[in-house]
């Protein structure tokens, strides 16, 4: 095999350690930051609107919500939005272990092997001009071998790897900035239909009493309308009050089930269950 060969081996043998290190690199980077969750994708919608239809007003206020750190790590670790941002992250976390390893393409590996006999052919001449061939060859194999390195400094890369780094520091800085930006709104937004939950339940079950209590005197005056106890005016004010409860009823239901499944959805987390 021929130097140039040689040469030609070890230098594209020191270009693929190059690119396995920075394959390395990025992945050793990766799996410390953790394996990058999947999206929530448990609640079924048709499902839990079902379940919704068939709750009581007991299964309602039965209902107990997870406590708030809770729903916050749900939605930092499953969120589509949260996970996009950590894409960038990552994305970015990479490009500085580039610029840091940018140095490495400067050096260049060098090496040389020979290993068998040796010989040697020379050409005399003699008095009478007739060439005479003279080959001695060794006895015993050699080993011949020649190894360095050269480094290769570009002036240009020397000066501006620092700046570059910096560059990616910031980007990776401002992903970062965003991802948290947004895991704060989503906290807010959390936080809002938290409460609105707590206070629907409330209101629910203020309403179903006031139901009741409607029902009960409809039923009563509904009664003595039949024994001419009542007039048709006592049992229209009774029915009426009657429609308005199940109306008022029926919107703060309504109100409670979407303020539960937008929880659900942002946060990430099962709530509905019966």
């Amino acid at each position: 095999m021929s130097l140039n060969k040689i040469a030609l081996c070890i230098l594209t043998a020191s270009l693929c350690c190059f690119s396995h290190a920075q394959d390395h690199g990025q992945d050793q980077d990766r799996d410390n930051a953790g394996p990058v969750p999947q999206a929530y994708t448990s609640i079924r919608m048709d499902s839990t609107l079902m379940v919704l239809n068939s709750m009581t007003v007991e299964d309602y206020l039965a209902i107990e919500l997870p406590p708030l750190e809770e729903l916050f790590e749900n939605a930092r670790n499953m969120s589509n939005v949260i996970n996009y941002y950590r894409e960038d992250v990552q994305f970015y976390k990479g490009e500085v272990l580039t610029q840091k390893m940018r140095p490495l393409e400067w050096i260049r590996g060098l090496g040389s092997l020979t290993y068998g006999n040796t010989s040697m052919v020379g050409l005399l001449q003699n008095e009478i001009s007739y060439p005479v061939w003279n080959q001695s060859t060794s006895k015993q194999q050699s080993l011949y071998y020649n190894v360095g390195f050269t480094v290769n400094i570009p002036i240009s890369d020397f000066i501006t790897i620092p700046s570059k780094i910096k560059q990616a520091k910031a980007k990776q800085r401002v992903a970062e900035y965003r991802m948290e930006t947004e895991m704060d709104n989503i906290k807010q937004d959390i936080i809002d239909y938290y409460c609105e939950v707590i206070g629907w339940m409330k209101e629910l079950q203020t309403a179903s009493e006031k139901l009741v209590i409607a029902r009960t005197q409809y039923e009563f005056a509904e009664a003595n309308f039949v024994i001419n106890k009542a007039t048709s005016e006592e049992l229209y004010r009774c029915k009426s009050y009657e429609s308005s409860a199940i109306h008022d009823f029926e919107n703060v239901k309504k109100e409670l089930n979407k303020a539960l499944l937008k929880l659900e959805i942002i946060s990430c987390t099962k709530i509905i269950t019966k």
